[in-house]
């Protein structure tokens, strides 16, 4: 079995995306899924989406776009209100809009694309040296996996609320590998029963963000990292 990439927290950007894809040994044939927050951050969402749902990768939802999906403009209402200025001004959900200008219907079928997401993905076929299977979550499923299946609707909320925007550190799981984003590190943030590999690749211009913004890939079951630093404009 080839091996599959994990790929970082790319918010928009686009140009490093692609670069960092140039290092994979089959590049875009190779089997990608990516750990959510496709857009916000960066100048380029909606090239980073086109690119994604044209390649037809796996990719989970991340708090970036629940976000969107709860603020920005949809067929049935198509205006901003009070609460929609923390997503537009804070997390740079007007960047993502202003990427999408003239591409009103390819915005509503992106919309929907994002919608669709889950929000974890299970590869039982991939599994590390010791038989771990991979779980790829935006955030940590430690503390919440067992609530995975349930049917009560405030265990849903929970298990709903933390994979999308939990930063607590990751804990054993038996059987399972887990790789996710949401939370920056400086460097991967590897154990023998999880990955966190978001390098903070959006935040070029605010180096008291972190000091080496970069996006990161994991190869697995192997455990190489790929890293590629931001070249946007």
């Amino acid at each position: 079995m080839k091996n599959i990439y994990i790929v970082s927290d790319v918010h928009g950007c686009y140009k490093s995306l692609l670069a960092l894809i140039e290092q994979f040994p089959n590049k875009q044939n190779s089997k990608i899924v990516f750990v959510g927050d496709l857009v916000d951050r960066g100048k380029n969402s909606y090239d980073v989406v086109k690119f994604v749902m044209e390649n037809k990768y796996d990719c989970v939802k991340g708090n970036h776009e629940e976000m969107l999906l709860e603020y920005g403009p949809t067929k049935e209402d198509l205006y901003f209100n009070d609460e929609s200025k923390h997503w537009l001004y804070s997390c740079s959900g007007d960047e993502t809009l202003t990427s999408y200008n003239n591409k009103k219907e390819e915005y509503y079928k992106h919309y929907d694309f994002l919608n669709s997401l889950p929000l974890y993905i299970e590869y039982q076929d991939y599994k590390t040296k010791d038989n771990r299977y991979l779980v790829v979550s935006h955030s940590t499923i430690s503390g919440v996996w067992e609530l995975k299946d349930s049917s009560d609707i405030i265990d849903k909320d929970i298990f709903e609320s933390h994979i999308l925007w939990s930063r607590k550190s990751s804990k054993d799981i038996k059987e399972i590998f887990n790789v996710y984003g949401h939370t920056i590190f400086e460097e991967p943030k590897m154990n023998e029963f999880s990955c966190g590999i978001d390098l903070g690749c959006c935040y070029k211009k605010n180096p008291s963000k972190i000091q080496n913004p970069r996006l990161c890939a994991l190869e697995f079951p192997s455990m190489k990292l790929f890293i590629q630093e931001n070249i946007e404009d």
